[in-house]
């Protein structure tokens, strides 16, 4: 088996050998070039044709990792992992970067040896899933008749239910989130939730990026807060989320620092477990690409509980990575697969709506 070939892109010369030594601990990663700016990072991927590209945020010249990264995107699309500081603003950047088409992101390490063995572990592990993964179709221009969304269910507005929507994802979320959540109709009788893995702060700049770009309101959720039809609230980064009923039976955000589950928190499984305690609601329940296996366990148990529960899975030809969703649908209990560009529209014609453009 061929080592996967990494193209390291830092301006910094002890970065890029820090990075450099990192990858190569892995006998099955070589690095075989590494670029000080963009210009040198264009000219040796198309003298090399790396498999995964290494991207630091922060270039000097006249283009900085964003404009890199468009051009590598625009002339010779690979998949491409930015290398980001801690800052808020550095957050502001990952999520551009992420909705542009980045794979993923990793901190540059620190001179701390736990900090250096975990970031080399999670880095080697992204440039493995980054290697496999498919740079994600995008959306045909289509007509409204040329949707194919299932109804073959009940509206879930005529059931003597209150409704919530749940969408979770990992890997290739900021964008896919991107092409879904804006296109959802204000006028949703439900609130949405949006389970996206992700570490602290970086959660927040996605809520508001989303915010901009959607009719309905997108929000961080916060401690205690109440639900409302027609707002989306994502899941803060490093905090499980659980929706509870408050002794008014009105539906309240919970947010917990148990441990992570299937490696993450937030978890889509807590999420979902935490709707399956509930009675008397009725489920949109969507998930979207991602690596692993997050939000099979908590699907299971949600439908186990009799309450209606219409899935719908993200097709393998628009996913990122397609674990997630294939892992719910090997649940055997989803209703509709579909790529992501129907994602909203197969949401919001649970409601008998058509969603917004």
């Amino acid at each position: 088996m061929n080592p996967i070939k990494v193209l390291v892109v830092d301006d910094s010369a002890f970065m890029r050998q820090t990075i450099k030594a990192m990858i190569e601990e892995d006998s099955m990663l070589q690095v075989v070039a590494v670029a000080r700016d963009g210009k040198d990072a264009l000219e040796k991927l198309f003298r090399y044709h790396p498999d995964v590209i290494t991207l630091d945020i922060i270039l000097p010249g006249d283009k900085d990792g964003l404009g890199v990264l468009n051009d590598i995107m625009g002339l010779q699309p690979t998949p491409t992992i930015m290398v980001s500081g801690a800052s808020d603003e550095n957050a502001n950047y990952v999520i551009e970067a992420m909705s542009r088409g980045a794979f993923d992101f990793i901190f540059k390490p620190s001179g701390k040896r736990s900090d250096l063995e975990h970031i080399e572990h999670e880095l080697q592990a992204k440039i493995r899933q980054a290697a496999v993964s498919k740079i994600r179709v995008e959306e045909p221009i289509r007509t409204k008749n040329e949707l194919e969304v299932s109804q073959q269910n009940l509206l879930i507005n005529s059931l003597n239910s209150s409704p919530i929507v749940l969408i979770g994802t990992s890997t290739g979320g900021p964008k896919a989130l991107q092409s879904v959540v804006p296109k959802l109709s204000s006028s949703l009788p439900a609130p949405i939730l949006i389970v996206q893995h992700m570490p602290p702060r970086f959660t927040k700049s996605l809520a508001e990026r989303l915010n901009q770009m959607s009719p309905l309101s997108v929000t961080e959720a916060a401690e205690g807060e109440l639900l409302k039809n027609g707002h989306a609230y994502i899941a803060p980064g490093g905090l499980h989320m659980l929706i509870e009923e408050d002794e008014r039976m009105r539906l309240k955000v919970r947010l917990s620092e148990s441990p992570p589950v299937n490696g993450v928190r937030p978890s889509i499984d807590v999420t979902l477990q935490s709707l399956a305690a509930l009675r008397g609601y009725s489920y949109v329940v969507s998930i979207l690409t991602g690596m692993g296996k997050d939000g099979a366990k908590g699907f299971t148990e949600l439908c186990a509980t009799g309450n209606y529960v219409h899935a719908i899975a993200e097709s393998e030809e628009t996913c990122t990575v397609f674990g997630m969703p294939k892992a719910m649908i090997e649940t055997g209990q989803v209703n509709e697969i579909q790529p992501l560009y129907h994602i909203s529209e197969a949401i919001c014609s649970q409601f008998g709506l058509q969603g917004d453009e």
